[in-house]
């Protein structure tokens, strides 16, 4: 088994809230934290959302891991776990891989598969993940160090991809049937959210929904510059929600 604290670790994280269970689950572990790439044992990535050249990759001594949020090679890109909602997937999980030079392509050293659950959003299943993938990520650095486990080439034929979200992506097709789009206010929270306009051109989000005999309900819903409220006391305050009300019936 190594001694955490002589090796030095840089890590990449940019997902404020998440990437930092990652962080606290190394210093925890008691690795040297360094700033510099060149100053590394090894390299770790969680929710980074940036492209890393190639040259950085290496500069590390034993190259740079990277924590993902989907099971590789499904939902490779920016947005896996609001694709694996969207998508209607059954299960999700954490995929602690090599980082190359092509995002989230590289061998893969553990995964972790979780059920994703009827009511689970982007925000709670991100969490989930990311409390999994941190408790994976110590002993899987030590075996990686310690040259105890054996990376696995990705089937890139089995590639799924995910793409950079927009604002314009939470805007609701009413054309869509109500899974759909109770899948989009789960996938979009917290961002960009699900959303429509009401007759006023104002934006109303719907923050949360149900499906009641084929027909979407909304749940809690927060109008454009105004807080959250119950479907029911939007409607007694809204009387320009008929166009609304009657795409929801």
């Amino acid at each position: 088994m190594i001694q955490a604290s002589s090796f030095k670790i840089i890590f990449f994280g940019g997902f404020k809230g998440f990437s930092e269970i990652y962080l606290d689950a190394l210093k925890s572990a008691d690795f040297e934290i360094v700033t510099r790439a060149e100053d590394a044992d090894l390299g770790v990535i969680a929710y980074f959302g940036k492209i890393i050249p190639k040259a950085v990759l290496e500069l590390p001594k034993n190259g740079f891991l990277n924590a993902h949020p989907s099971l590789l090679p499904r939902w490779r890109g920016p947005s896996p776990v609001q694709s694996a909602i969207l998508a209607g997937d059954k299960t999700t999980g954490v995929t602690i891989h090599i980082a190359t030079e092509k995002p989230d392509a590289g061998p893969i050293l553990v995964q972790k598969e979780i059920v994703i659950e009827p009511d689970d959003t982007c925000l709670n299943l991100t969490g989930k993940l990311a409390l999994e993938g941190a408790t994976l990520l110590i002993p899987t650095i030590e075996k990686w160090l310690s040259g105890e486990i054996a990376p696995k080439e990705q089937d890139d034929s089995r590639a799924t991809y995910t793409k950079l979200l927009t604002k314009k992506d939470g805007e609701i097709d009413w054309s869509k049937p109500a899974d759909h789009i109770e899948k989009m206010v789960r996938a979009y929270d917290p961002w960009p959210g699900a959303y429509t306009k009401m007759k006023n051109g104002r934006i109303l989000k719907i923050k949360k929904a149900e499906i009641i005999s084929g027909i979407l309900k909304p749940l809690i819903v927060q109008p454009e510059g105004k807080k959250e409220m119950s479907w029911e006391a939007f409607l007694r305050g809204h009387k320009d929600a008929i166009e609304i009300t009657s795409r929801l019936r």
